[in-house]
């Protein structure tokens, strides 16, 4: 009966796991907008290095980081459907 449990426990865990993976391995559907330059369908970082115009045409947040890299802290999160400026030396994470 132990076998059965662990069986179990473990296929359930599988399914889950099957689940949830393939969600964060997309890119957002859309497009992110820097300054006029389309970013179809966006995934990752993105380098801020100067005052930009940024629009969010995907179906996520942006989250808008305070250093280069994506590192450092979310210091703006701009909503499907905004356009906002971003200060220079920023970057914008998609996932």
């Amino acid at each position: 009966m132990r076998c059965i449990s662990s069986t179990l426990a473990t296929l359930a865990a599988a399914g889950v796991l099957a689940l949830a993976v393939p969600g964060s391995a997309f890119a957002a559907n859309g497009a992110l907008v820097i300054n006029g330059v389309f970013h179809q369908n966006p995934r990752g970082c993105f380098e801020i290095p100067r005052l930009s115009t940024v629009f969010n045409v995907a179906d996520i947040p942006a989250l808008v980081h305070n250093v280069p890299g994506c590192a450092g802290g979310v210091v703006q999160i701009i909503p499907p459907g905004l356009a906002v400026q971003v200060p220079g030396t920023h970057s914008i994470f998609m996932g």
